[in-house]
């Protein structure tokens, strides 16, 4: 009977220091404000990079990367490893270099060029303009 005291004990403290021990090395959780400047960053950021992926899968890109040798699941590895920063900055310059998207420009510069040249003789191509010399 003594033996069976003995292991009652032993198996008591053996369990009792077993919880100490795994309550004490258990961190703590810190609730703290999350404000909604760092909420909507955190999803722009995704919706960034989700929008970054769904143009690499399009299949005409896919195409065009396979042409300049690039392995398409390298391109997409290294696409996920971009910082948030990295995609923005990517983002903002694939909306400002994209194709005829300045064409009012464009289309003033031509028609200063041709009034320059037809006020110095050089065209004929407005009616209203007359020549310099």
């Amino acid at each position: 009977m003594g033996f069976l005291n003995l292991s009652k004990k032993g198996i008591a403290i053996a369990l009792s220091a077993q919880i100490v021990l795994a309550t004490q090395a258990v961190t703590m959780a810190q609730a703290e404000m999350l404000g909604t400047d760092a909420a909507i960053s955190k999803y722009t950021a995704l919706a960034n990079r989700n929008a970054l992926m769904d143009e690499i899968q399009r299949d005409e890109i896919r195409a065009e990367i396979e042409a300049l040798g690039v392995d398409p699941a390298e391109a997409e590895a290294r696409l996920a490893a971009l910082s948030d920063a990295e995609i923005a900055t990517m983002l903002t310059q694939m909306e400002n270099d994209s194709a005829g998207a300045d064409i009012v420009g464009t289309i003033f510069t031509i028609f200063v060029i041709l009034l320059v040249t037809d006020l110095l003789c050089f065209t004929r191509f407005f009616n209203f303009t007359r020549c310099v010399r």
